[in-house]
C-alpha cells in the first residue's frame, strides 16, 4: 500500500499537479483553502481522488466562519483570502471542507498512524516546529499510542523521533516557508515514511494570484511568501 500525503495546498493547484507520485491512497492533513487562488480546483482535486483527510485550521475558519487562529504575520493575509474563497465556493464544497475530524487513526505496514493537521495536544492551531524542543516532542508523542505521527501546519517539513515515534512533518504543498520553494509531501509505503519535494511553476501560481481581486499589498506578500518560502515582508 502507497500512501500520498499531503498538508497546506492552500489553494496552489499548480504545485498539487506538479506531485507526479505512483499512489493507492491519498491521505490529507488539512488546509485546502485561504492564501491561493484556486480552491475550488485544489478541492475538486482531492474529491476526485476520493482523499482520506482531516480538518486544518483554515478549512475550519472557511467552512464555519471563525478565525483560523494562525500567526500575527499571517492573520491579516488569511483573512482576506478568506473573503475570497467565499466568494468562490459553492454550497457543497463549502460543506464538504467542514465534514472530516480534526484526527485519524491508520495503519500501514503494521505500523500505527495518527494523523492530525497541526499536533496530538491540538488538532487545529498547536505549532510543533523544527525548533521544538526534545521535551515538548516526547510530550506530544506521549499523548498517543501511534508508532507515526503525521503532521503539518507549519509549512516547515521534519522527520524527528520522540518518546519511541516518529513525528514528521510532511510541509507544505502550496505555501512552503522553510526557505525551499518547492511543494513538500511524504509517501508512506508498508509502514516506511519518505519527506519529498516536487519542482513546480511557481510563475504560473503568481500569475494567479496577481489576477485576484484582492488588495495589492496582500497580493505582493502572498507573492513573496510562495517565490521565497518564507515569512512576508
Amino acid at each position: 500500500m502507497r500512501t500520498l500525503v499531503l498538508s497546506d495546498i492552500h489553494g496552489n493547484i499548480d504545485a498539487l499537479e506538479a506531485i507526479d507520485e505512483r499512489c493507492d491512497a491519498v491521505l490529507f492533513l488539512g488546509d485546502v483553502v485561504d492564501y491561493g487562488p484556486d480552491p475550488a480546483a485544489c478541492i475538486d482535486w482531492l474529491r476526485k481522488r476520493e482523499a482520506i483527510r482531516v480538518r486544518g485550521n483554515h478549512d475550519n475558519a472557511v467552512a464555519f466562519r471563525m478565525e483560523c487562529g494562525c500567526g500575527e504575520k499571517f492573520l491579516h493575509l488569511s483573512r482576506a483570502t478568506r473573503e475570497y474563497s467565499w466568494s468562490v465556493l459553492d454550497d457543497e464544497r463549502l460543506a464538504w471542507i467542514g465534514e472530516p475530524e480534526t484526527s485519524l487513526n491508520l495503519q500501514s505496514g503494521g505500523q500505527r498512524i495518527l494523523a492530525v493537521h497541526a499536533a496530538p495536544s491540538d488538532n487545529l492551531f498547536r505549532y510543533v516546529t523544527p525548533e521544538t524542543s526534545d521535551e515538548d516532542l516526547a510530550a506530544e508523542a506521549a499523548l498517543t499510542d501511534a508508532d507515526i505521527v503525521l503532521m503539518g501546519h507549519t509549512h516547515r517539513p521534519f522527520r524527528r523521533a520522540a518518546g519511541g515515534k516518529l513525528m514528521l512533518n510532511v510541509g507544505s504543498v502550496g505555501q512552503p516557508r522553510d526557505g525551499i520553494a518547492m511543494a513538500s509531501y511524504a509517501v508512506i509505503e508498508d509502514g516506511e515514511v519518505q519527506l519529498k519535494r516536487a519542482q513546480y511553476d511557481i510563475e504560473a501560481a503568481v500569475a494567479r494570484l496577481r489576477r485576484l481581486p484582492l488588495d495589492e499589498l496582500v497580493i505582493s506578500e502572498l507573492v513573496h511568501i510562495l517565490e521565497h518560502a518564507g515569512m512576508p515582508e
